[in-house]
């Protein structure tokens, strides 16, 4: 079930990514028959496989028309909104960041974020406003998160559960988000800070 769900989930990226991708400059809209021939979709509706290929595309087009990163332009084309346009093109300056590393340990030497080398020069933490940080990021989870928004809703709750103090923070623990981290690399610097707050003492 988990694999299907990937899967499901894999396919609905490639669509957005192929409407993106051909679409008309000049109307923004792409072709049905194009998109579903990028995903290896069959869109011959005559055959039993273009019918349920097609029924497994408009699904994934009513997904999208959902989020409002879709509309339908015509009955044969699509065209992905300004939303979607943004969604897509965040997502490959995500792809082409460095990786994020957290190094959570001891928190003597431990470095923070996307840099390989700490350099902190004057610089203050206000660690009473981690709370509203952590608070800020959900709404952004709930406009920029996209597929991940669960997983990064989850990671949230995690790093809150640790400042309140609720839980220790084992090594590794949060190891299972670094993928989801750096696909969304502008939730690193509020997860960052409620990190620091724990492993300096810091409320």
């Amino acid at each position: 079930m988990a694999d299907e769900f990937a899967e499901i989930r894999a396919l609905r990226g490639r669509f957005l990514k192929a409407t993106y991708d051909r679409r008309d400059p000049r109307l923004g809209a792409a072709s049905n028959e194009v998109v579903m021939r990028d995903l290896g979709l069959d869109p011959d509706i005559s055959t039993p496989n273009g019918r349920r290929d097609t029924e497994q595309y408009e699904d994934i087009a009513r997904y999208w028309v959902g989020r409002g990163y879709i509309e339908y332009f015509t009955e044969a084309a699509i065209r992905i909104t300004a939303r979607g346009i943004q969604y897509i093109e965040g997502d490959l300056e995500q792809q082409a960041a460095p990786n994020v590393t957290f190094n959570v340990g001891n928190a003597y030497g431990s470095i923070f974020g996307t840099q390989q080398h700490a350099e902190m020069n004057n610089v203050s933490f206000d660690f009473n406003t981690v709370e509203a940080e952590l608070a800020r990021a959900e709404a952004e989870v709930d406009q920029r998160g996209g597929r991940d928004a669960a997983e990064l809703k989850e990671l949230l709750a995690e790093v809150r559960a640790l400042h309140e103090g609720e839980e220790p923070l084992d090594r590794g623990r949060l190891a299972k988000y670094l993928g989801v981290v750096q696909r969304n690399g502008w939730i690193a610097s509020p997860v960052a800070g409620a990190l620091l707050s724990i492993v300096t003492g810091a409320s």
